[in-house]
């Protein structure tokens, strides 16, 4: 099987799946307390927030074991 990316593409495609992780948690944190937003239902927006923070954490753990895999 041909390798689709090599040792640096992964290990920049895992930092910047952490970095959006980071920003997505700050996000959830952030908008609730000090936005006021005008928003229908602010509890989707935390929870779209979070969600998405946890799912690109995963995928820069995977990142990271293709890495190890290597």
């Amino acid at each position: 099987m041909p390798v689709l990316f090599t040792r640096p593409w992964l290990r920049s495609l895992s930092g910047l799946f952490i970095n959006f992780s980071y920003g997505y948690f700050a996000l959830a944190i952030v908008t609730p307390n000090l936005v006021n937003l005008s928003l229908s239902d602010p509890f989707a927006s935390l929870t779209w927030n979070v969600f998405l923070g946890i799912l690109f954490l995963l995928a820069s753990v995977k990142t990271e074991e293709l890495l190890e895999n290597e």
